[in-house]
């Protein structure tokens, strides 16, 4: 059986005091009422079938979110896991952690048997890689896929914001997080047996270069070279990438502050290099994942613009040639748990959450009763989801619709993001501030809004009942809202189908290149023209549009997440080492 490592900043699972406390209260009551949730997170999901028994013994390795990571990790809390398991309640409805003789540790819980790792860093260092460079620096700069950038046109997306000693941080943790990938290896003793492959496989913007590392490392602790013909390196990246031309901007708008500080640092860190250094380091990986064709055209066109490459074409994917290497290059758009959602959202499921008192249920029902036409939003709160400019949207679209003599309502969800963050902490004021707006002069409470988010299964069976679904972000690396919406109409009658309304992003991308439109349901518009876009949303209305089943029938069979991460193992394993 082979080695899967799935490498990501934040990891599967978190063991805080309270989980611990709460385990202590079920041993006693013997009620499992109150088990924890596996998955919440969307790339859990997305692996969450890799994690199973099957084909791959895996290990997940992230960084510690939980202040008892390390006493778990430890063992101390060994007793109180053998305890649940004697008392039947782990691993059925609560993890139960085995350390193994080799210090490992081996997690089970339900169906979930994989081995997990947790990487630690300190309270300081944490904020300036993760809070600092991953998400105030490369977050934003990722999503500047066209001009004019976002950050000189949106009211509360944010210039990228580079300092050097947060890229010294975000190098060291990369690292860090490799030379923990070669102790797990290590301790798998998988090597040592001379058969199977073994796949590393990073993900996210958060370890771009872990792979240069974690190569050198192979070679300068002395693994042999059938060893290291073994190991397989591949790097998905669920973000955009930025457009090399329409950065130039903000590139030189960094060398001019340099100048005009008078900075001189004869080996320092500007935008440009680290960013260079981001690309290439890249390089060393197998294989690179992105949802889409641009994205991956993209970095193709960064890599060209400052280093001597070799780009050509083989079957479906690039092949880039560089020094006596070859790194393939490919799009492979996720999936969903189709099963799962569909299984959330069939007859009889029915909508059970309670928001200021009344039932969510209840107010979309008393809004149908009155003629309203129900409009939904849902994703956590970020600049980039486009919230401000959907309000605009709504408002045009309702301004359209009572010329018609008819009326609508929107329910938007949105789930807290990066508190401590002060981008997010501006945009949650904006957003606070333009919603009162826009109610003041709508009236009627036109626009609800809910801000602790929604969790599965209820999300699913909100979108269900919902009319048009606003999907408008400036840019989104995928965005499976707006799958996860077209599956949750499957089984409404056809003629009362909602309409998807979805502006940039990888799932835009991939509906239109299947030639999904209008006719199937799906209304495509720019959320920073918000009157064009609330026209569009009339117009389809009128004529009665909604999902169609060819839509649907689309997404259950082609955006499947277990294939989404099959495929991409299946690229890393069939990519070419050496030219």
């Amino acid at each position: 059986m082979s080695d899967l490592v799935i490498v990501s900043n934040r990891g599967p699972f978190s063991f805080t005091e309270t989980l611990l406390q709460n385990a202590e209260s079920m041993l006693y009551s013997g009620d499992a009422a109150g088990r924890p949730v596996f998955g919440e997170g969307g790339l859990v999901r997305a692996m969450a079938g890799l994690l199973k028994s099957g084909a791959w013994t895996p290990t997940w390795i992230g960084a510690s979110m939980g202040n008892r990571d390390i006493d778990v990790a430890r063992g101390y809390y060994t007793e109180l896991f053998n305890k649940m398991e004697k008392s039947d309640l782990a691993p059925e409805s609560f993890p139960y952690i085995r350390i193994e003789p080799d210090s490992r540790m081996h997690f089970l819980y339900g169906e979930y048997d994989f081995f997990m790792r947790f990487v630690f860093f300190d309270t300081r260092h944490m904020h300036s890689y993760y809070s600092k460079f991953a998400n105030g620096f490369l977050w934003p700069l990722l999503h500047l896929t066209r001009s004019p950038a976002f950050y000189k046109q949106c009211r509360t997306f944010p210039r990228p914001c580079f300092e050097k000693n947060d890229f010294v941080q975000y190098t060291s943790s990369n690292v860090t997080f490799a030379n923990v990938v070669v102790d797990e290896i290590r301790k798998s003793g998988e090597l040592m047996k001379g058969r199977d492959n073994i796949v590393v496989w990073n993900q996210d913007y958060h370890l771009m270069e872990i792979a240069e590392v974690f190569k050198a490392l192979l070679r300068e602790e002395g693994f042999s070279k059938d060893k290291t013909e073994r190991i397989h390196v591949g790097h998905f990246l669920h973000t955009p990438f930025f457009n090399i031309h329409d950065i130039q901007g903000l590139i030189r708008e960094d060398k001019r502050m340099r100048v005009k500080e008078q900075v001189f640092e004869p080996f320092g860190e500007s935008i440009e290099n680290a960013l260079q250094r981001l690309t290439w380091g890249m390089l060393n990986n197998d294989f690179i994942g992105f949802h889409t064709k641009e994205y991956c055209d993209n970095y193709l066109q960064a890599l060209q613009e400052w280093f001597p490459v070799d780009i050509r074409i083989r079957d479906r994917f690039y092949e880039i040639k560089h020094r006596d290497r070859v790194t393939t290059v490919g799009s492979f758009p996720i999936g969903l748990d189709v099963d799962g959602i569909l299984g959330e959202v069939g007859p009889g499921a029915s909508l059970d959450y309670t928001f200021d008192g009344r039932g969510l249920n209840d107010s979309i029902r008393a809004d149908r009763a009155q003629g309203r036409i129900v409009f939904g939003g849902l994703e956590r709160c970020d600049y980039t989801k486009g919230l401000l400019e959907r309000l605009g949207v709504f408002a045009y679209a309702l301004k359209g619709l009572k010329s018609r003599g008819k009326n609508a309502r929107l329910y938007q969800i949105s789930a807290p993001s990066r508190s401590d963050n002060p981008d997010y902490q501006y945009l949650n004021q904006m957003f606070a501030d333009e919603l009162e707006r826009v109610n003041g002069r709508l009236g009627e409470e036109a626009v609800i809004h809910l801000d602790q988010g929604v969790n599965p299964p209820q999300n699913y069976r909100f979108m269900k009942n919902v009319d048009v679904m606003l999907v408008t972000p400036l840019e989104d690396g995928m965005n499976l809202v707006a799958f996860e919406y077209i599956l949750s109409q499957k089984y409404r009658p056809v003629r009362s189908r909602g309409l998807l309304v979805i502006s940039t992003s990888g799932a835009s991308r991939v509906l239109k290149e299947k030639g999904f439109d209008e006719a199937h349901g799906v209304v495509y518009v720019n959320a920073m023209r918000p009157k064009n876009a609330g026209g569009k949303i009339v117009e389809a209305l009128q004529k009665g549009v909604g999902v169609s089943d060819e839509l649907i029938n689309y997404i259950e069979r082609e955006r499947r997440v277990d294939d989404w991460a099959e495929q991409n193992i299946e690229a890393i394993l069939e990519s070419r080492k050496k030219s």
